[in-house]
């Protein structure tokens, strides 16, 4: 079942959409852009979280609960400055998402990845996040950033080793333990910010 929130606005309200989506950063990588999330994202998202891909994440979530994860990821840039961005080839085929997000519990910004199967095997992810890295210490100015990731992730976990993240203790996120990984960030330039 498709909801009218899923569907793109039009008129005035397309134009608004349109001009705060215009200010979040677009990265781009030799084979990827990052860029802001946009309505049409969403079932994208919803093939990630609502089926056993987002076992690690919490779910798999209702369709409902997918919408409110993907508003969050969206909305973090208006709160906070930082949030999510859909990870497209330059072809424009949406594989997947990339967040520095903060939730609730979080006691610091959080380097999320979430990507389809399509993207596994390829190092899509990992150049993904790695422009999120960049963008956290030239843009933000941050020294680290975490990583949450459920122990039984165990592509996740060689993901973050592969960035760099080292181990540093546990939390308990939603009732669920949850190893941290740290990355310490330098000013680097990995990237390329798009006007």
């Amino acid at each position: 079942m498709t909801y009218a929130c899923e569907m793109p606005s039009t008129g005035v309200a397309a134009d608004i959409a349109a001009q705060i989506t215009s200010t979040v950063p677009q990265l781009a990588t030799t084979r990827l852009t990052l860029r802001a999330p946009c309505v049409e994202d969403f079932a994208v998202y919803a093939e990630i979280v609502c089926t056993d891909r987002g076992i690690y994440v919490g779910g798999p979530y209702s369709r409902e609960d997918g919408w409110f994860d993907f508003i969050q990821l969206s909305s973090n840039w208006m709160l906070h400055g930082h949030g999510g961005w859909a990870v497209e080839t330059k072809a424009g085929e949406l594989l997947g998402f990339v967040i520095i997000g903060l939730e609730p519990g979080d006691q610091e910004p959080e380097l999320g990845f979430l990507f389809t199967a399509k993207a596994e095997g390829q190092g899509i992810a990992a150049e993904a996040a790695t422009a999120a890295l960049d963008f956290a210490a030239n843009t933000l100015k941050r020294d680290t950033l975490v990583s949450y990731i459920d122990p039984a992730n165990e592509r996740s976990i060689a993901l973050a080793k592969r960035l760099g993240g080292m181990p540093d203790g546990t939390v308990q996120e939603d009732g669920a333990l949850m190893l941290i990984y740290r990355y310490t960030l330098s000013a680097t330039v990995h990237q390329e910010t798009l006007p």
